[in-house]
């Protein structure tokens, strides 16, 4: 009988090495990735501006009613000793319409582009980032990024005369190590101005949580203009400050925010107050977001409020898709009428 041949110690030896190849390289894989992510909102709306009376409404299929829709790509790889390399790009966009950017002329990776390292040190990230005093805006209130609905956003980024973009281009964020609760970042942007040293921006925040409790503080500084600084004029100033809290009542949450806005402009200083309350209240398989904004403005002029109330209900179907109804109402002083949002859309998640 012919026995088969035993294995030799050249085969043996070459499926060996192949094996750690294989090994090595799956651990070098494991050392790196890079996920693709991003959201899509769009909604069917009914709008019409605060304004003189003759200002009509318009109808129609929109984008981002309550987020921003964005695509983009997290990458990281482990460097050893306890560091890690980070990078992101992401950009924004407008599904109805397929165009991208927030609005005409937006620059491509309006959301984020910046390379980072990340360890025992803290992190620190470099190129456009993304504003710290946005992130203890949206983090505070159920309505979180929305530029249609929320009150907050309405009455600092959405024509409520807050400075500075959401994102900061050319710019540095150092975020300390978490200690017990507490985290903390703070940021600087270079304006690049050729021989003007003033135009930058400088900003800070801080985030505390402890049990159903959670606090944060953000205060950032924008000179003169830069990219991202929307029309500030040159040798103008912006400090801008905000508080927020949130308590969280069983499967609801109760939210405060108070904003202040000092202008130091050529033309004569601006102050602006505003204070938020709002809640997220469990209503059946859904929440119904509920929130009054009420921002006091005093110029060298005159002194005017502006009102603004938001009621939504939310949906989630998965945890990557949800439906949502909302209503706005925008009753600022020196308008003639009230303006208004109205809309029922669909975000999607992955």
């Amino acid at each position: 009988m012919r026995i088969a041949p035993t294995i030799s110690a050249r085969t043996l030896l070459t499926s060996t090495s192949g094996l750690a190849l294989l090994l090595l390289a799956s651990t070098a894989i494991a050392q790196s990735s890079v996920v693709f992510k991003g959201e899509l909102d769009v909604y069917a709306s009914d709008y019409e501006p605060a304004g003189d009376d003759d200002a009509e409404s318009t109808q129609g299929i929109q984008s981002n009613g309550m987020t921003t829709s964005w695509l983009g790509a997290h990458g990281k790889h482990e460097l050893g000793n306890g560091l890690t390399a980070i990078a992101a790009v992401e950009m924004f966009f407008q599904p109805d319409s397929a165009e991208q950017g927030r609005f005409a002329n937006d620059i491509f990776f309006a959301r984020s582009a910046y390379v980072g390292l990340a360890g025992d040190f803290g992190e620190v990230k470099m190129g456009r980032t993304t504003s710290l005093y946005f992130l203890s805006t949206i983090l505070f209130n159920p309505f979180g990024d929305s530029f249609a609905f929320s009150p907050m956003i309405l009455m600092g980024y959405g024509g409520g005369g807050l400075y500075g973009d959401t994102g900061w281009s050319d710019s540095v964020v150092y975020s300390l190590p978490k200690m017990g609760n507490f985290t903390t970042s703070v940021a600087y942007a270079f304006g690049e101005e050729e021989g003007d040293t003033s135009t930058n921006k400088i900003a800070a925040n801080a985030f505390y949580t402890s049990g159903n409790l959670g606090l944060t503080a953000a205060v950032q500084k924008v000179s003169g203009t830069q990219p991202g600084a929307t029309s500030l004029p040159m040798d103008d100033s912006q400090t801008a400050a905000i508080a927020g809290l949130s308590y969280a009542i069983g499967k609801s949450t109760v939210y405060a925010q108070y904003q202040l806005l000092r202008d130091e402009l050529a033309t004569g200083d601006i102050d602006r107050d505003t204070l938020v309350l709002s809640a997220s209240i469990a209503a059946g398989p859904g929440s119904v977001y509920l929130s009054y904004g009420l921002t006091e403005t005093s110029t060298a002029a005159d002194d005017y409020d502006r009102n603004i109330y938001t009621l939504v209900y939310n949906l989630p179907l998965t945890s990557q898709f949800d439906i949502y109804s909302a209503y706005t109402s925008d009753d600022p002083d020196l308008a003639e009428q009230t303006g208004h949002t109205l809309g029922v859309g669909a975000r999607f998640r992955f």
